[in-house]
């Protein structure tokens, strides 16, 4: 009851910071970080990297991200937000 599943989608729009980080991780897919919590903890995104060539960090996106459900190691765990689309905005 209450809170959030795999196959939820949300709207969102914020900052793409640490852009020297970005990167296809364990999980295998690429991903970019938006500033959250005020600069305390980043959000990690799984998007196409093809779709970010252009981005910067100190820009502005917004998204409609999935949460989803990540394997690694065998072992699944879900939680996972994967852009469904993005858009990079004023």
């Amino acid at each position: 009851m209450g809170g959030t599943k795999v196959g939820d989608r949300f709207e969102l729009t914020g900052e793409l910071v640490s852009s020297r980080y970005w990167t296809t991780g364990a999980f295998g897919e690429f991903n970019v970080l938006l500033n959250a919590k005020g600069g305390t903890n980043d959000l990690m995104v799984f998007i196409d990297e093809k779709a970010t060539t252009s981005w910067r960090d100190g820009q502005n996106v917004h998204m409609v991200v999935e949460m989803g459900e990540a394997t690694i190691k065998g072992e699944t765990t879900d939680g996972w937000l994967r852009a469904v689309s993005a858009e990079i905005v004023p």
